[in-house]
């Protein structure tokens, strides 16, 4: 028979694989998250497991997590192995998958990566081109780009079907001479749904949607041997006992041929929810973050940026819902988990990414996390994407780059900002300019009057015996009491000496500087800059 021929090697029925594969408990409720490592890891993966755990852990669910790997001519070493480790970095634990120590699978339905699931995906399509219901194809290149062409022609849709697809009424004689003279094929779905027809789709997301029916008899296993996504999906969807698919719209298009292959097999298919895509507004207008044109697509670009994981999570979960903002403001130290998710309300017309949303976020985030633990992120942070900068930091004590972040923490918004706002406070090199001292707004004409306002503030620090300010509030109270004195504003006489201690036209405020460097260092700088003058 000509599966026999097609596949001797595969001796197991589809029941053999399915008794392997212990049925879940009927109450329970069963959705995964299945990248493909074929690139970098897309923040919509982020966005879509997300809302698998948030909707999962609500409700009690099961979440596991699969790769998707059946396209090896775009994979990239180690990406799946990277994905795993992204996702903890977010805390998405899944409760299935290869998500153990070097990657090992847990759960009782492994393998959890496609590629080791060749052997199960073949019984299966053996068993379709037994039931007359997928058949080998033989056309080649040259030949299915001349059926376009026809079709274009006779304006009709174009792919394999029906009268343009020969090897689908072909005889068993033919497809024996075929693979006789060693011919290149692949194995289609022999589709037995119309082109004029319509189904209507029952979607958690989209409610109920007409469609039309899938009538491409489309391939199911490559000329590699290896099955394509849409039928190693299905195959483990079942086996695995899913019980919903939460995925994006663009997988929408697609499922009248996932629903017809569960009608092949005679199984019943799992609750759709499709939700709406990730894009982006530019000079083009609306559109889909694309991998190929935007930076923000990549998961990367945010760590490199360094957004606290925290801000991401706040980010992506106002965009799968609105009313998540409000929820945050008013519950600022709770879990995202706490917020009533329901896919019902998951946003179906696009999912905006815009960065200056998530700069405020991420502000919010900032000024809502303790000096301490912004402390420790921060050097992590710079251990990994700038170790020069990193060495420089850490050669002062701990104690000084605590003081810089607290006095810094309501001023950024990504610790990326770290470095352009703080580089004065680790250098002892440069002198302002003599320009930049004078400022006529604030009343200083000359730099005699600068001078004036420099040993001003130096006598003050010097008769403290170089006894530092413990908090911001004491320098305060020190300099606007000697600034009265002399019966000058507060602008007029700090404007010169933050210049003098920051070497630059913007930077934190006088009186914040003298508290993080403290009195000896700010002392330091204020006698440099009064001998250049």
């Amino acid at each position: 028979m000509l599966e026999n021929l097609l596949f001797p090697e595969i001796n197991e029925t589809p029941d053999d694989i399915i008794s392997k594969y212990p049925r879940r408990n009927s109450d329970l409720v069963v959705t995964r998250m299945a990248p493909s490592p074929t690139w970098f890891l897309h923040i919509g993966a982020v966005y879509s497991t997300l809302l698998d755990t948030v909707v999962a852990k609500k409700n009690n669910w099961i979440v596991f997590l699969r790769i998707e790997d059946t396209d090896q001519k775009r994979e990239i070493e180690w990406a799946a192995e990277k994905f795993v480790d992204i996702f903890k970095v977010f805390w998405l634990n899944f409760d299935e998958g290869p998500v153990w120590e070097n990657y090992k699978d847990v759960g009782n339905y492994w393998p959890y990566t496609q590629s080791k699931r060749e052997y199960i995906y073949k019984v299966f399509i053996k068993d379709l081109v037994a039931r007359g219901l997928a058949y080998p194809c033989f056309l080649t290149e040259e030949e299915i780009s001349e059926t376009r062409a026809i079709q274009e022609a006779s304006k009709v849709p174009t792919g394999i079907y029906k009268e343009y697809s020969p090897w689908r009424y072909a005889s068993s004689d033919d497809v024996k001479k075929a693979l006789s003279e060693n011919k290149e094929f692949v194995i289609r779905l022999k589709s037995t749904w119309e082109l004029t027809k319509k189904i209507d789709v029952k979607d958690i997301v989209k409610w109920i949607v007409s469609t039309q029916e899938n009538f491409l008899d489309i391939v199911i296993c490559k000329k590699t041997g290896i099955p394509t996504y849409h039928f190693a999906h299905l195959i483990d969807d079942y086996l695995m006992w899913t019980t919903h698919v939460i995925r994006s719209d663009e997988w929408f298009a697609s499922l009248p041929l996932h629903l017809e292959l569960f009608n092949m097999m005679w199984w019943k298919a799992p609750q759709y929810a499709h939700y709406g895509p990730l894009v982006k507004i530019d000079w083009e207008g609306k559109r889909k973050l694309s991998k190929r044109k935007d930076l923000e697509a990549d998961v990367e670009f945010y760590f490199r940026e360094w957004y606290m994981v925290e801000a991401i999570i706040d980010f992506l979960s106002n965009m799968i819902n609105a009313w998540f903002e409000d929820w945050r403001k008013q519950n600022p130290n709770e879990s995202y988990l706490d917020y009533d998710f329901k896919l019902e309300k998951v946003n179906t017309a696009g999912a905006l990414v815009d960065i200056d949303k998530l700069n405020w976020v991420s502000s919010n985030t900032i000024k809502n996390t303790s000096s301490e633990i912004l402390y420790e992120k921060l050097i992590k942070y710079l251990e990994k994407y700038d170790l020069e900068f990193f060495k420089i930091v850490k050669s002062f004590p701990d104690i000084y780059n605590l003081k810089i972040v607290s006095e810094l923490k309501t001023k950024i918004r990504k610790f990326s900002e770290y470095k352009e706002n703080t580089f004065f406070l680790y250098d002892e090199s440069k002198i302002p300019s003599r320009e930049l001292l004078v400022n006529q707004k604030m009343k200083i004409d000359d730099l005699e009057t600068a001078k004036k306002w420099l040993i001003l503030a130096l006598d003050l620090l010097e008769k403290r015996n170089k006894t530092d300010f413990i908090s911001v509030e004491e320098v305060k109270n020190s300099f606007v009491l000697a600034i009265n004195k002399a019966q000058m504003k507060n602008g007029q006489v700090l404007w010169p000496v933050r210049c003098a201690l920051s070497w630059e036209e913007f930077s934190p405020w006088a009186l914040e500087l003298i508290y993080i460097l403290w009195v000896e260092k700010s002392i330091f700088r204020l006698k440099n800059v009064l001998n250049f003058l």
